[in-house]
């Protein structure tokens, strides 16, 4: 998991149409088949490492270390359940709200938030308080979208997990390898950093570019290193090209093209390196 996601949160998730279900089958048939979720959804919270688990009646309530691994739970909560078949035309549906533990206050509990988020949308839905979002992984958040109000509902500010297909081990592992990847840059006794927060470096002559190089061979919007899949890319867009001198490598010209930078170097604006090296953009991987 990404440092970002790392906070402690809360799910509550319950069945819903478990009153349904007793009013046709009677009590006891409709707990079994409720303890039969609930049975799944708790493997799934100790699958994804919940530090906590409390289960009552038809609720589940769990705790985990970070964001990423409460939706993944949530998540492969209700495929369990949707996989299990309706009873009497009857099915049971997971409903649940994820929080941080941060939400709860004195006047209101994290739980009793999540609960109230789970009460306020519709059947089969996992709702994500905004605060929470802010910090999962860039795949996870991508499998947010706005929720669906339950009729007559005056929905909590919240978003809803998609059907997509969750990122792999993989993804996840790329992903927080690059949250860690940095490059620094800097001109003329200025420094910026390229990384995750900050992927693209602007440069050029004009002013609302990051660097601004005052030079007639410079472009308006001249040059971009970006931060793309684990790489820094040096992208050119201006009329002059981009003259690229890296440690060990002859120079060269990029011109509307883009090239993967190595680990140090230093950048010239529509000239070459050797002849403005007081202009030259210097980059190194941190």
């Amino acid at each position: 998991m990404t440092e970002r996601s790392s906070a402690r949160c809360l799910l509550f998730a319950d069945v819903a149409n478990g009153v349904r279900l007793a009013v046709k089958l009677g009590e006891a048939e409709a707990g079994y088949a409720v303890e039969r979720c609930l049975n799944r959804m708790s493997r799934c919270a100790e699958a994804y490492s919940a530090s906590e688990l409390e289960i009552r009646s038809d609720v589940l309530v769990a705790r985990f270390p970070d964001a990423d691994a409460a939706l993944l739970a949530a998540r492969e909560m209700r495929e369990r359940v949707r996989a299990l078949p309706p009873m009497s035309g009857i099915k049971l549906v997971l409903r649940a709200g994820v929080v941080l533990e941060s939400e709860g206050s004195e006047a209101e509990s994290a739980e009793k938030w999540a609960a109230r988020l789970v009460e306020s949308h519709n059947p089969d839905t996992i709702a994500v308080s905004e605060n929470l979002s802010e910090l999962l992984s860039p795949s996870m958040r991508r499998m947010l979208g706005k929720v669906d109000e339950a009729p007559g509902n005056a929905a909590l500010p919240a978003l809803e997990l998609n059907n997509a297909p969750p990122p792999s081990p993989a993804e996840l592992r790329q992903e927080a390898q690059q949250a860690q990847k940095q490059m620094r840059v800097s001109f003329r006794g200025q420094s910026w950093v390229i990384d995750a927060a900050h992927p693209t470096l602007l440069f050029g002559r004009e002013t609302g570019n990051d660097i601004v190089v005052s030079d007639p061979r410079v472009s308006r919007q001249h040059a971009r290193i970006e931060l793309r899949n684990g790489m820094f890319y040096l992208a050119d867009s201006s009329t002059n090209g981009t003259y690229l001198l890296e440690e060990g490598t002859a120079e060269h010209c990029v011109k509307r093209d883009e090239f993967v930078l190595s680990e140090k170097g230093h950048i010239g604006c529509g000239f070459s390196v050797g002849d403005n090296m007081l202009d030259a953009v210097a980059f190194a991987l941190d």
